[in-house]
Formats: structure tokens, sequence, C-alpha cells
């Protein structure tokens, strides 16, 4: 007998003949775009694997560290953290185009935008200089202390705008970045403040303390020397007509000319802020910012429409 019996041919002609069953088709779903990923994620992978103790320049495109390394230190910083839109990082790549072509013709920029992959970078504004706690047992003081000093002030989260683009050089004159110089707002100044008043209880260099000497009197003149910035490209070739009259610290920034068509384009940006980032090391935390009160409003409004009414 062999492995399969079929009873005649006529069942088997039958089987064959037989028209295939339709299957009903099922439409695709739409495709959901993912949200973004939180920025607690984004903070664990945010610093590179430290491959060497000693500053050494070929790792980081030539570029020298400000602040030597010394093991047991603990390399801080604090800043407010942007990541770009899909649409804002094209006009800033637009922007660094322009000028490696145009005003220095500056083969040697590098963007800060992307990563050697092409990953999207976050960008930032300094709040503080670069910091050194000297012990591991200052790290969550530190971190402890800044929170406080941040409920303290009541800062907002807040949006500002870009000005006009500068040239920044480094504290050591090596390096200069390609900027684009911020409108200072209240809530700018309050977390510098804040920020500078925890550096001093380390004993560290605060940032644009020289825009605050009382000799100078013009307080727009100390607002446009401030230094709030965005860096989104770089170089170590020093662009051309550095020098300034009457001279300035290389914080302030160098003035840049730029034509009305991208003044306009800068002034199409809105940059909002909701957090404060602070590196320890290798390791980020984030300080929220209470909600700003055009949000808080707003809230308020939206629970008291929905809200039933009662009548007495």
């Amino acid at each position: 007998m062999g492995l399969v019996d079929y009873s005649d041919s006529d069942s088997e002609a039958e089987v064959r003949l037989r028209p295939p069953s339709k299957k009903r088709r099922l439409s695709p779903e739409p495709v959901k775009e993912l949200p973004p990923l939180p920025s607690s994620f984004r903070d664990q992978y945010s610093s590179t694997v430290r491959t060497s103790t000693r500053d050494d320049p070929s790792l980081h495109g030539g570029r020298k560290r400000a602040t030597p390394h010394v093991d047991g230190n603990w390399p801080t910083h604090v800043d407010l953290e942007w990541i770009p839109e899909a649409a804002e990082t094209a006009l800033l790549s637009e922007l660094i185009a322009e000028e490696r072509s145009g005003y220095c013709g500056m083969k040697e920029l590098q963007s800060l935008l992307h990563n050697e992959l092409g990953v999207c970078l976050p960008l930032h504004i300094s709040l503080s200089r670069p910091l050194v706690l000297q012990k591991t047992i200052y790290k969550e003081p530190f971190i402890r202390q800044l929170k406080q000093a941040v409920s303290r002030c009541n800062a907002r989260a807040f949006e500002t705008v870009p000005t006009s683009l500068r040239w920044h050089s480094n504290e050591l004159g090596t390096c200069w970045f390609l900027v684009l110089q911020l409108l200072e707002n209240r809530e700018l100044a309050q977390l510098l403040s804040s920020c500078n008043n925890v550096a001093a209880l380390y004993d560290q260099p605060l940032l644009y303390t020289e825009a605050d000497d009382p000799s100078r009197v013009e307080d727009e003149e100390r607002k446009a020397d401030r230094g709030f910035h965005i860096s989104i490209a770089w170089s170590l070739n020093e662009p051309e007509s550095t020098e300034y009259d009457p001279p300035r610290p290389p914080w302030a920034g160098q003035p840049h000319i730029t034509s009305a068509k991208s003044d306009q384009r800068l002034a199409e940006l809105s940059i909002a802020f909701s957090e404060i980032k602070v590196r320890v090391g290798q390791d980020v935390s984030s300080i929220p910012l209470a909600a700003s009160q055009a949000k808080k409003v707003n809230s308020d409004k939206a629970c008291e429409r929905t809200l039933p009414t009662t009548q007495v």
C-alpha cells in the first residue's frame, strides 16, 4: 500500500478542479508617526566613551581642551538643550554652507548639527563655564543645590529668538565657533545668576560676569555683550576681520555681517526650553522648569470649561 491512498480518480480530479477559495484582503493600517524620544533617553547616550585620559586633539578634530583633564576630577557643565526639528536643521545647514563659500571662504568649517554617522545632535546654550568638581562627594550636593537655586529663582519654561550670526572664540583663541546670538530675556538672566551663585560655592569660574561691570552704564550694551548663544559650527581657522573697536572679550563675539535675507530667516526661529541639563562626567541630570504663565493660564481656562455649572 502506498504512502497516500486515494479512494478513486474522480475525487482526485474534483479536488484539482475546485476553484481556489477567495480570502478577504485586509487593507493595511495607516502608518502612525512614532512619538519623539524623551530627553531622558538621549541623556543616556549623550557622551562618547572616553578613549584617552590625556588631551589628544586628534580625537576631537584638532581641538584642544580649554580645561585640561585631571584624574579624579569631574568635568561639569550646565546648559539648556535644543534639539532642532527637520526644517530648523535644514535652515541651519544652509547658513553653514553659505558661510563656507561666502564670508570667510572657510572650507574647514565643521558642522555641529550631525555626528559622523549623520545623526542629528542636540545644540545648547551654556549656563556655566566648563567647571571642575575636584571630589566625587561634591557631585550630588552640586546638583541638589543647583535644583534648589533654580526653584528659588522661579524661572519658567520660555522661548527666545536668534538676532544675528556671530563668531566666538574659545578662551585659548585656538578654536572659533559660528553661533546664533540670542535675545536675552528675564529667564536667561535669572538662570545665569542662579548657576553662577552655585558655581561660586565651589570656587568655580563664573560665566559672563564681565558684562556686569558697574562701570558699564548702558543696560542694553551689557545685554548685547552678555553672550548667550548657540554654536552651530566650528573651525580651527581664525575668521577674517577679527579686530574689534573697542576691544571685546572672546565670549562677547564678533559682530557678523549678514544679509537682510539671512536676518529674516533667523527671525523665523523660535527656540523653546523647558529644562536644564547638568553634565557631571558622563552622567546627565535634568532639572525641569515650571510651566510658563501663558500655558498655565490656558490650562486653567480649559479646566473651567470642563467643570459643570451649578445653579443656586
